[in-house]
């Protein structure tokens, strides 16, 4: 539909709860698929990095998630963790709402499984490893009012893309 402005850190709406999906045929619910869609997409091309976006990432309080990385593009609607494993990971994260600008390292689990609605409504029960894993928690945190900050132990180990990219990339940039 159109590509949305990113809310910032410090936007209140960042930390509300949203809202469960009922009508999966309403035009709010479609005009939010297409416009996470969208954003994220265009996101992308800017940034070269990102894996997904979160309705209150672009201002709506539907409980509604947009993946596309790794050959892989869908949508989720009421996604709640089911399970989570004992193993975790550090993973350096960053966020679309922090205008991609610093990564961090955050722990996670390493595998988790997720029951949602999929576009259509239909229930889906699926397991994600390693970095849809993360992806994953990171924007069901979203979803929760939680941003990736929450999870910083050590403030000193936060680093600007920039430097991420000279340091570990030689000037290409992080996935």
């Amino acid at each position: 539909m159109a590509i949305q402005d990113v809310l910032q850190f410090g936007n209140p709406l960042l930390r509300e709860p949203c809202v469960d999906v009922s009508d999966f045929a309403s035009t709010d619910v479609l005009t939010t698929l297409a416009d996470l869609q969208d954003t994220l997409i265009d996101l992308q091309r800017i940034h070269g990095r990102g894996g997904g976006l979160a309705a209150p990432q672009i201002g709506s309080t539907l409980n509604i998630v947009y993946i596309n990385a790794k050959g892989r593009s869908f949508h989720l609607s009421n996604p709640v963790i089911v399970e989570r494993s004992e193993e975790t990971f550090e993973v350096w994260d960053f966020c679309f709402s922090a205008n991609a600008a610093f990564l961090a390292p955050v722990t996670r689990n390493l595998r988790i499984v997720v029951e949602y609605r999929d576009s259509s409504g239909e229930k889906v029960s699926e397991e994600f490893e390693g970095y849809f894993s993360e992806l994953l928690q990171h924007e069901i945190d979203h979803l929760n009012g939680t941003l990736f900050i929450d999870h910083i132990r050590n403030p000193e180990s936060m680093m600007m893309v920039e430097e991420w990219d000279r340091l570990h990339n030689n000037g290409q940039q992080a996935g």
